[in-house]
């Protein structure tokens, strides 16, 4: 069966087609209709034209002829010619009036056609012989005086306008004149074809391809053509015209080489009438439509032409748009029905999905109208119901037979007044087996497209019972959940309290530990120092330099762990300054040279010499790493030698990349050992039976300093053939060209106290072991110093107000009142203020030096006492004159704010670090939001939506000033008043941190806080 669409559209295509078809024949009758009733008028126009033009020239020359002068023409032709001065009073005559009037030459002719004057000289006393000639002489002699056709000179021809060579075209014009006595004879003129005839042909030719010429008898041009030949391709287009003139108006040949007259000229020619043709092939055998008529009085025929193509353009510019609509509104009326079509297989593939999605739903689902009558239902709500779905549809909702139980659900549905549409709610029955059951009911209305007219409404009936009875145990189990969270929250306040505990007491414990290690430390290398100053015997030597490396061996131990702690509390901080790369090397081979020497091991070195002299860096770091690479490989190294090798691995135009080797012909390691030597606490052997001292964090140490400097650390070992410990590691070039690279000097002696230059200064000791106060004094009066000692704070204190002294050395475990109040006392006297003092302490946990500083100490010495750093101390602050103003330094309000809670740096940052800005914006906050706690709470009683403006407004302004918990606060509030649910907590909460907030900022900024 033929669909109804594709039918229509069939017939809708055939109607449009034969109409449009219709059209286009009316329209191509009307344009050659037109065409001809144009080629007529052309024509006609034409021809008067040439009649016009022959008749002025004819009388032209009666008026000569009949003139008072014509009696020298009759006295020429009585003469016979004989008269050469008649001849030239003729001459003299016409001359000027034929160049006035465009002829070119005259003639005298008698009855025997014998030329006796004429303006060419060869031709008088000659017989007339042309037949153009003889033809107009004969329609003279019968009085229908006439033109030539256009004919071409045989010998050169002379005139007024001067002499025309042999070939030139004329045309002659001649009357009948009568003689007294005589035998009439004729009077001729002759003029320019190309001046006088053609141009009005040329004229005549219109568009761009209208032409208008005229050929004779034979069919031949007479005139020029608008399209020239193309048989002489070098000629230009006016010649390849004038070359037409002669030729046959012919079709191109065929294949046989033979070519017949044109339609027109062939018509022309044979029947000398007049005709006009639509569609036929010129002389150039192109399609035009043309329009004919012969000329008897001139013996010639005139044919206008003009291209089909141009002819018919109107037409041919209708049809196209025609057909352009035609086709057009075809594809239209196809795409239309095929766009049907696709929409009524998508409706019907929509319907069958909407009914397989209906169908297999698990939940009920129906349908009523406006009047509560079932219009849709699925097999579920069939099945629920208990009923056929044909026994259904179309009944009242009101009328179904349905199980009682389940009677409140239609009840629900049928008191739900329309303008409550929509709804969404849990029903909870009875089931017959007396079981609670529960269904949600979602009842929505179904429109028409786009329509807000209700058309129905839908309900789905979703059995809730096992979800309502699983949320009532997940209930029970998260509040049994929350309980176990609780406790276990409690359990793990309580284990971090302990561990927080656990951490204080280990550091109390090191600080401890290093205290009263380094106290009896002091004493034992202050005292060999001081005893090696003495000039001891040698043996006593030997035995006091014992004593002090097994002290300075201890203190090592005692500074790795504390550098291992620092480590761990993450308070190590790199130096950032320039070194010479050879004076580290140099350095690291005067702290092993002794001991290398001693076992008899060679030290060779290799500096690669494009690494630059000068680098920038921590040199301390390095020249840990390396003296512990280059320690290890001594330890563990019996014969052979050690290298150590320096190599620039990658080059940049700021920095370098260095790779630094310790290599050595030692022990080595199992490669199953290798993963523990970085390790904390770890050795390569830790049995009791081990030949090697150490603690296992030289290593770990060196590892977390590499990674500190970007730099890595790796090793390669062979099992009794000796290591290779690497570092590779990063590091700036210094900016400054120094040139001048210190002389590595062999290991020196340790200087002794008579290489110091004395230092005239006074210093208070503070210091109440008296150990450690012989030990400092011997020192000090060892530099030349002027010590005085006390033993408390308070004695500290007494003497700096009795007495004037260049520097304070301030220990900081005193009885009574310690060093770090003593000092703050001192700091308040006005003598105190410029005094530098010293922190001499056994003290060196990570953070010990920085506490001090910020106590108002200048420097920071640890105990045991280095002499030569004590005597850079006495050097650089023995005669400093520093005044201190506070106690305290003074801070910034924005460091204040900061310290208050508030994020100033990233305010800053917001701002582009516009100071000006950002108190300005402080200030209005603390002015303008003081009131907003009263503001807030009349809004919330009276407009939800403007208090959700307001609070979104304070949101925004907090995080713009840095007050990121007054943000956050506003953030969970905002949350709160989008969904009509606000907390009073949540606006207490934000009313106290936003009240502390403009507090915090007028004590900052010093304003006057609002009442």
């Amino acid at each position: 069966m033929v669909n109804p669409t594709l039918g229509l559209a069939a017939l809708a295509i055939a109607l449009l087609f034969f109409f449009s078809n219709l059209a286009l024949r009316h329209i191509h009758a009307s344009q050659e209709r037109v065409i001809r009733e144009h080629l007529l008028a052309s024509l006609g126009s034409f021809s008067e034209l040439i009649n016009i033009w022959q008749q002025q020239n004819i009388a032209a020359i009666q008026m000569l002829a009949a003139s008072s002068q014509g009696k020298l023409l009759r006295q020429v032709l009585q003469e016979e010619g004989s008269n050469p001065a008649t001849h030239q009073e003729l001459r003299d005559w016409l001359y000027p009036i034929l160049t006035v009037m465009g002829f070119d030459g005259f003639s005298v002719i008698n009855h025997q056609r014998i030329i006796v004057a004429a303006s060419t000289q060869s031709y008088i006393k000659q017989l007339a012989q042309l037949p153009e000639t003889l033809e107009v002489l004969n329609k003279a002699l019968a009085n229908k005086p006439a033109i030539s056709r256009p004919v071409t000179a045989v010998r050169p021809i002379e005139g007024p306008r001067g002499q025309q060579p042999a070939g030139s075209l004329m045309q002659n014009m001649c009357v009948l004149l009568e003689a007294e006595g005589k035998e009439p004879g004729f009077f001729c003129l002759r003029f320019n074809t190309h001046t006088s005839f053609f141009p009005i042909f040329l004229k005549g030719w219109s568009g761009s391809s209208g032409d208008i010429y005229a050929i004779d008898q034979n069919g031949r041009f007479i005139t020029p053509a608008r399209f020239g030949t193309q048989t002489q391709p070098l000629l230009t287009l006016e010649q390849q015209r004038a070359a037409r003139i002669g030729t046959t108006v012919s079709l191109p040949p065929d294949d046989n080489g033979k070519s017949v007259l044109t339609k027109m000229a062939d018509f022309l020619v044979n029947r000398e009438a007049g005709m006009v043709s639509v569609n036929y092939q010129d002389y150039r055998g192109v399609a035009v439509a043309g329009a004919g008529r012969w000329i008897p009085e001139m013996e010639l025929g005139i044919i206008v032409e003009q291209d089909l193509s141009e002819a018919m353009a109107p037409y041919i510019a209708s049809r196209n748009i025609i057909v352009s609509l035609t086709a057009g509104a075809m594809l239209l009326i196809l795409l239309l029905t095929f766009s049907a079509l696709a929409n009524r297989r998508r409706l019907a593939i929509r319907e069958g999905r909407f009914r397989s999605l209906l169908n297999n739903l698990p939940s009920p689902v129906h349908m009523v109208s406006i009047d509560y009558h079932l219009i849709v239902s699925n097999p579920a709500f069939c099945q629920l119901i208990g009923a056929e779905k044909t026994d259904l549809l179309g009944r009242d909702l009101s009328e179904l037979i349905i199980p009682p139980w389940l009677q409140p659900l239609i009840e629900e549905e049928l008191h739900s007044a329309p303008e409550f549409c929509h709804s969404d709610k849990v029903v909870e029955l009875q089931a017959p087996s007396g079981e609670p059951r529960y269904f949600r009911v979602v009842r929505f209305p179904v429109t028409y497209l786009r329509s807000e007219k209700f058309q129905g409404f839908a309900c789905v009936w979703f059995d809730y019972t096992e979800r309502v009875v699983a949320n009532r145990q997940l209930a029970a189990v998260n509040q049994n959940l929350e309980e176990l969270v609780t406790d276990r929250t409690r359990e793990l306040i309580i284990a971090k309290d302990q561990a927080l505990a656990a951490s204080q007491s280990k550091a109390e414990f090191l600080a401890n530990m290093s205290h009263e290690i380094r106290t009896p430390l002091n004493a034992i290398i202050g005292l060999a120092h001081v005893a090696l100053t003495s000039n001891p015997e040698s043996r006593q030597k030997i035995y006091l330099e014992k004593i002090r490396g097994s002290g300075e061996h201890l203190l090592e131990i005692i500074n790795d762990i504390l550098n291992f702690s620092r480590m761990e509390a993450g308070k190590l901080e790199l130096d950032h300054s320039e070194f010479f790369i050879d004076q580290l090397i140099d350095k690291t081979l005067d702290l092993i040279w002794e001991k290398a020497s001693a076992k008899g091991l060679e030290v060779k070195v290799d500096v690669d010499p494009r690494i630059p002299k000068v680098l920038i860096g921590d040199v301390l770091r390095l020249g840990q790493i390396l003296i512990n690479f280059c320690a290890n490989a001594v330890k563990f190294t019996d014969t052979g030698h050690i290298s150590i090798g320096v190599t620039q691995v990658r080059d940049w135009e700021t920095r370098v990349e260095l790779l630094f080797e310790v290599k050595d012909t030692g022990i080595g390691i199992a490669p199953e050992k290798i993963e523990q030597l970085f390790q904390p606490f770890q050795q390569v052997d830790a049995s009791s039976a081990r030949r090697f001292e150490g603690t296992g964090l030289g290593l770990s140490i060196c590892k977390n300093l590499a990674e500190l400097m970007q730099g890595r650390i790796d090793v390669k070992s062979i099992l009794g053939h000796g290591s290779n410990f690497r570092l590779r590691v990063q590091l700036e070039k210094s900016l400054e060209a120094l040139t001048d690279i210190p002389v590595i000097a062999p290991p020196a002696e340790p200087e002794s106290f008579a290489k110091f230059e004395p230092l005239d200064c006074k210093i208070l000791v503070v210091e109440d072991n008296p150990l450690n106060q012989e030990i400092i004094i011997s020192l000090l009066e060892a530099m030349g110093a002027e010590p005085r000692c006390v033993d408390s704070g308070l004695a500290a204190l007494l003497a700096v107000e009795q007495d004037s002294f260049d520097l304070v050395l301030m220990d900081i475990q005193l009885p009574g009142m310690d060093g770090v109040e003593a000092t703050t006392r001192i700091r308040q006297l006005e003598i105190g203020k410029r005094l530098p003092i010293i922190a001499v302490t056994a003290n060196a946990l990570p953070g010990d030096k920085e506490s001090y500083l910020a106590a108002g100490m200048d420097d920071y010495l640890s105990k045991p006492i280095d002499p030569q750093q004590l005597y850079r101390m006495l050097e650089q602050w023995g005669h400093a004159c520093r005044l201190v103003e506070t106690v305290v330094p003074q801070i910034s309000r924005f460091e204040f704010l900061s310290n208050g809670g508030i994020d100033t740096k990233r305010a800053l940052h917001h701002l582009m670090n516009n100071e000006a800005l950002y108190q300005r914006l402080l200030e209005r906050f603390a002015r303008e939001r003081a009131d907003f706690p009263a503001q807030l709470e009349h809004l919330l009683h009276t407009d939800l939506t403007a208090a959700l403006n307001q609070v979104h407004s304070l949101k925004s302004l907090a995080g713009s000033l840095g007050m990121l918990q007054l943000e956050s606060i506003a953030m969970h509030l905002e949350e709160q008043l989008r969904a009509h649910e606000p907390e009073l907590q949540q606006v207490e909460k934000l009313n106290n941190e936003l009240l502390a907030m403009v507090e915090l900022v007028s004590l900052g900024l010093d304003l006057k806080t609002p009442d």
